[in-house]
């Protein structure tokens, strides 16, 4: 009997350990890590709004700042965009709002109309560019021009991404884009518009907010690492510089 119990478990062992080798990541969680980072977030970006009223001859600072957003997200290979065209198509078919400002219900349709998995928004809260306009004469109407010097600018933006499987809000952080004194000179000819959203001095504070969200986003949603404790530590510097801005009487 005993022969007979061996003999069965050295027949039925091999193969218990063939097929145990053969499933690794399943006993051990090993290339889940991997498989997740292959599989990229498909992001769509809603219009953000604008509490400022800055950069009025541009549509607003909320307009610069969702196309910049759009190309520089289009620019990381890490995430995937939804077209702003499809979009938009979607958003006027189906009657949804495309303010930004979006409900549970609607954010879950969007996402299945586009296969958008999150969709980013938010609201421009402060926008401050100092900027020194000077008026050159030219001669004889020749080389008349504005020239825009600028000394700075800061930026804020509540920004929200929701979760399109559920409606509800993922992540939610304020961004701040500040932007040093500029040496060089934005000198435009007679009739152009100071400040354009291309190559004004504005845009400099814009595009260093935009920068500092896709970094955030990319962070939070793909990379998930040591770069979180870096936006922890960011957070808690502004939370600080606001306490004491705030002057308690």
């Amino acid at each position: 009997m005993k022969k007979l119990r061996l003999i069965f478990i050295l027949l039925i062992f091999p193969g218990w350990l063939i097929s145990q080798a053969a499933r690794p990541q399943e006993l051990t969680g090993a290339g889940t890590t991997a498989n997740n980072a292959a599989v990229k977030p498909v992001i769509g970006v809603l219009k953000f709004q604008d509490e400022t009223g800055a950069m009025f001859m541009q549509g607003g600072v909320g307009r610069a700042l969702t196309t910049m957003l759009t190309n520089e997200l289009s620019a990381r290979p890490s995430l995937t965009i939804v077209e702003r065209r499809k979009l938009r198509a979607v958003l006027e078919e189906q009657n949804l709002s495309s303010s930004g400002l979006v409900s549970a219900a609607t954010s879950i349709q969007i996402g299945k109309l586009t296969g958008a998995q999150y969709l980013i928004t938010g609201t421009v809260t402060a926008f401050e560019n100092q900027v020194e306009t000077k008026t050159k004469r030219g001669f004889m109407g020749y080389g008349a021009g504005v020239e825009s010097i600028s000394h700075g600018g800061y930026m804020a933006v509540d920004l929200r991404v929701i979760d399109t499987t559920t409606g509800e809000i993922r992540y939610a952080r304020t961004i701040e884009g500040r932007t040093p004194p500029s040496e060089n000179k934005n000198i435009q000819t007679q009739g152009a518009v100071a400040g354009s959203m291309e190559t004004g001095p504005d845009s400099r504070a814009v595009r260093a907010a935009v920068i500092e969200i896709v970094d955030y986003l990319e962070c939070a949603m793909v990379k998930r690492d040591a770069c979180l404790a870096e936006f922890e530590l960011k957070e808690k510097a502004r939370l600080e510089r606001t306490r004491q801005a705030i002057q308690i009487k």
